[in-house]
């Protein structure tokens, strides 16, 4: 799976740091950053990505 942040979307509120912590940081702007892709389990992953109140995580599912 792919995880894209659409930068200009996120507002930093820290929802994806919340549900996985290993995965997602905020960087020096407290925009959302993929800091290990693998960190937490895809559920954790799936749960950051629909908790984002402004929908800047989408999740690609890799070919094949």
């Amino acid at each position: 799976m792919k995880i894209h942040i659409d930068r200009e979307l996120c507002m930093g509120s820290g929802s994806c740091q919340f549900f996985a912590p290993h995965t997602f940081d905020l960087d020096a702007e407290c925009k959302a950053v993929v800091s290990n892709p693998e960190g937490d389990p895809s559920t954790a992953i799936q749960s950051a990505a629909s908790s984002c109140p402004t929908r800047a995580i989408e999740l690609v599912e890799a070919d094949g």
